[in-house]
Parts: structure tokens; C-alpha cells; sequence
């Protein structure tokens, strides 16, 4: 699931953005004019000459996709990969790097094809195998992911755990231990080790509590399958307990969540439903259900279903404080969006970054330059030495009007930090409100290059336009884009 913020660790994601929280489509700089000289222009295209785009390299088809990826551009990341894939055909990098991307995407039957045939190009690669297993188990292939494991290196401590939670799964209780406990003992990985003793953890519980029935076991151990990413072995295990006993509240809580986490949201709807039928109190089901309504894009509902988990005493409240603060920042309710960042704030100070978001809301949206500067004052009492506090401490000051605190505040931080592209952004703000335009656009023009095409640059760059467009007296919309945008 691609938004989900999972309740079995804390995600705490506050963007590094100062002054444009969503991402605009880079609008235009103007080449030429009063404040910057044109770009030079090409003779052969004056003259009508077009450019032929030669074609990429295998390696350049990889880092293109390498890059797509990392941005979660996962089909335009396949396009490259397989583009790859064709101008070296022996080589099984694209089809495991394609692999990958399905597999995090639950798309288990196409990660299942490409494994196999990265296998088919190099055999016995352990690290393709893993993942041909892995898929496997997604795919509920367990035959296959249990011959496939079996034959692994028997030193490997990843085939020993990958065999224990089959073997569990497959009701082998006594063998899965052994062989979890070989997994732990081995060592190697610290991820291996520790998913390894959760299920032991699992076994251990359900011992402790002697006379326990076998379905608390299958629950216990489907809370494990969560916990370590295994959604598809979890769910069959909890079907087994509300098959024996309906009325098990934190088997449909729990099968609620394997549903949400690998996207089928109806199901996970229904399941959610059962428990709160079933207990109308537990904190749990209510978190779960505002991340599914969230993900079915409902935020009306994810709103709703958060604040009675918040009510019910859902722990880490951090983690509810800040998906609410971004719910509400979509609903563009700005003043409870401010207010679930400054819970957060409450709770954890410990980046600067953090106080970014609540900033951004008291100045550009709510117009509470006074809760801003506040705010700012206690990001530099809590970081006095980080180029960033004097950043926010001078935008709120901007917002304010106390101009020359500001500007000195700037330049402490720019003395700092001279990296620091939000500074620059920031030094344009001031200028603007000084009447100074050409220092103002200079300074938006750096912070945009500075930016590299990131949120401030995107910032930059709408300041930029919208100062322009307000100087030529037309709107913004008019200008044409430039061809730094392009580049």
C-alpha cells in the first residue's frame, strides 16, 4: 500500500518545503527582458534546422529508470528497464530491476515472469531467487517457494528463515521454530534476525498462555506475517480463525489490515466493519479505516475515522496528529492542518524541518503572521545553530512586516549555509515587499537554479512569474514558458 503509514512503526514525513507545500508545473522564467539576457540561440534552428535525438545507451536506459523509480515513477521506470532489456539480451538487470517494482506492488504474477527469466539468463543468482521466493509467497506459490527455498545455500541464513515461516504457515510448528532459531542464531542480517524472533516472539506468547487454542496460534502468527510484509500468507491463517469463531475482533482487525496493505481496499472496508460491529471502541479499527478511506480517497471519512481513533487513545497519536495534518491540509481546512503540525511539534521537535509546514500555513494561507513568528521563535530557541531557524525566523518576520530583522536574519543564515536554496527564495520575498523587483527576481532566479527543479525551485519559480506578470500588468498565465524550464 503506497500511502500507508504503518501502526507497527513510527513514519514521521514532514516535507522539506518552504514556501509551495505541493509542486506547481514550473511556470516561466522569461529569458531576456529588463532583468536577465536572453538565452543564445542555436543558428541551425533559426534557420529551421531540427535536432535528431540520438539514442540512449543501455546505461542511460538504466539511470533514467534508476531515477523514475526512485520517484515513484514505477511504469515510466518499466518502459526504460525493458527499453534496456533489448539492446543487451543477455543481461538479467532490467528483468530483475522490473521484478522489484512489481513485487513492491503486489503485482505478483509479473514479478513471478521476471524473475524467472533474470534465473534464465544468469542461473542460480541467490539475491534473483530470493526474490523468484518472494513472489512465489505473494503469490500464494507456496509448493514453489518451499522447493525453491529448500534448495538455497544451507549456510544461508536467509533460506533458513524463509523456510521457518513456510513451515509455519504450513502448520509445522516444531520444524518452523527449529529453523527460526537456526535463522536468529546464524545471523548475518539484522532485518533476517529480527523478523525471525518476531515469529518466535509468537510462539513464545502462545505458550505463555497455556491452554490457548490452536486458532490464538494462527492469529498470533498471522499478526507476524503482517508485522514482516508476508499480507499473503496472513490472509488464508485468518480466514482459518473466523471460520472457527466469528466473533474474533482482532482476527477481522488484523485481516482489515493485510487487505489495506496490498491495496484491496473494498475488503479491507468490509473486514475493518466486522471488528467496529464487533467492538465499537477499539482505536485500532479506526485508524485503519481512515488510512483506507484516505487511500479510496475519501477525506471526509479518513478525517472522521482518524479523530475517534485519536479519541479512543490510538498510539503513537504522532503518527494520527500527521496524517491528519495532511488530510486537512488536502481539505484545505488550513487552520486544523497548522494545528496537527504543531501536535507533532509537541510530541517531536528534534529536526528543524518539522516546524516548516505550520510556517507555511500561518503565513501563506491563514494570515496569522503573529502564531508564525511564535512558532518560528521556538524553532530557533530549539536550534539556534542551523542556518534553517534563521530562515523561518526572518519568512515569519517578512510576514510580519518587520523587514529589517529579516534581512538580518538572512544573512546569519546565509553566512551559515550559503547552500541553502530556501534562503535565497526567501531574500527574493523580501525584496519584493521592498519594491526592490530586480533584486527580487535575481534572487528568485538563484533559488530556483539552486533548487534544481525541487518544491523551492517550483516556488521560485511561481514568485518569479507572478512578480513579472504583475510588472507587464498581465496574468501570469500569459507568459510564455522559458527555456530554462526546458533544460
Amino acid at each position: 500500500m503506497k500511502k500507508l503509514l504503518p501502526a507497527l512503526s513510527l513514519i514521521l514525513f514532514l516535507s522539506f518545503v518552504t514556501s509551495g507545500l505541493y509542486i506547481f508545473g514550473l511556470p516561466p522564467f522569461q529569458s531576456g527582458g529588463p532583468f536577465f539576457p536572453a538565452a543564445p540561440q542555436n543558428p541551425q534552428t533559426e534557420q529551421g534546422t531540427q535536432k535528431v535525438e540520438r539514442n540512449k545507451t543501455y546505461t542511460e536506459h538504466i539511470s533514467r529508470g534508476a531515477l523514475l523509480e526512485q520517484n515513484g515513477y514505477y511504469s515510466l521506470a518499466i518502459a526504460e528497464y525493458e527499453a534496456a532489456s533489448k539492446l543487451d539480451l543477455t543481461n538479467p538487470e532490467p528483468f530483475v530491476k522490473i521484478g522489484r517494482i512489481h513485487l513492491l506492488n503486489h503485482e505478483y504474477d509479473a514479478a513471478v515472469a521476471n524473475f524467472q527469466q533474470a534465473n534464465k539468463l544468469a542461473p542460480n543468482n541467490t539475491d534473483t531467487l530470493v526474490y523468484l521466493g518472494r513472489s512465489y509467497l505473494g503469490n500464494r506459490q507456496i509448493d514453489e517457494a518451499k522447493n525453491l527455498f529448500a534448495n538455497l545455500n544451507a549456510d544461508s541464513q536467509t533460506a533458513k528463515y524463509y523456510q521457518g515461516i513456510i513451515a509455519a504457515f504450513s502448520g509445522e510448528y516444531d520444524k518452523s521454530k527449529d529453523l527460526l532459531k537456526k535463522a536468529v542464531e546464524m545471523g548475518g542480517s539484522d532485518d533476517i534476525t529480527k523478523k525471525a524472533q518476531n515469529y518466535l516472539n509468537a510462539f513464545n506468547e502462545f505458550n505463555f498462555n497455556q491452554g490457548g487454542e490452536p486458532i490464538h496460534l494462527k492469529a498470533l502468527l498471522a499478526r507476524s506475517f503482517n508485522q514482516t510484509g508476508e499480507y499473503q500468507l496472513a490472509i488464508p491463517l485468518l480466514f482459518d480463525v473466523i471460520k472457527a469463531q466469528k466473533d474474533y475482533r482482532d482476527a477481522w482487525v488484523l485481516l482489515g489490515y493485510a487487505y489495506l496493505s496490498i491495496d484491496k481496499y473494498q475488503d479491507a472496508l468490509e473486514s475493518l466493519n466486522q471488528a467496529k460491529n464487533l467492538d465499537p471502541q477499539k482505536p485500532e479499527t479506526y485508524y485503519f479505516l481512515g488510512l483506507t478511506y484516505y487511500d479510496l480517497n475519501n477525506l471526509p471519512l479518513a478525517a472522521a475515522n482518524l479523530e475517534l481513533a485519536k479519541k479512543n487513545g490510538f498510539q503513537p497519536v504522532i503518527q494520527i496528529n500527521q496524517k491528519l495534518a495532511e488530510i486537512y491540509l488536502q481539505l484545505k481546512d488550513y487552520n486544523k492542518s497548522a494545528q496537527n503540525y504543531e501536535n507533532v511539534l509537541a510530541i517531536n521537535d528534534q529536526d528543524i524541518n518539522y516546524y516548516i509546514r505550520p510556517i507555511w500555513l500561518y503565513t501563506e494561507k491563514t494570515n496569522q503572521p503573529d502564531k508564525a513568528l511564535s512558532l518560528a521563535e521556538k524553532a530557533y530557541l530549539k536550534h539556534p545553530n542551523e542556518a534553517m531557524s534563521y530562515n523561518l525566523l526572518a519568512w515569519a518576520q517578512i510576514s510580519a512586516g518587520q523587514l529589517d530583522q529579516a534581512e538580518k536574519n538572512l544573512q546569519t543564515g546565509i553566512n551559515i549555509d550559503p547552500q541553502l536554496e530556501a534562503i535565497y527564495l526567501n531574500f527574493g520575498l523580501l525584496n519584493e515587499k521592498k519594491g526592490n523587483t530586480s533584486q527580487a527576481l535575481t534572487y528568485y532566479q538563484k533559488a530556483h537554479d539552486m533548487g534544481k527543479g525541487n518544491s523551492i525551485s517550483a516556488s521560485a519559480t511561481e514568485r518569479y512569474t507572478n512578480l513579472v506578470a504583475k510588472v507587464k500588468g498581465v496574468d501570469p498565465n500569459t507568459l510564455k514558458a522559458n527555456v530554462l524550464n526546458a533544460q
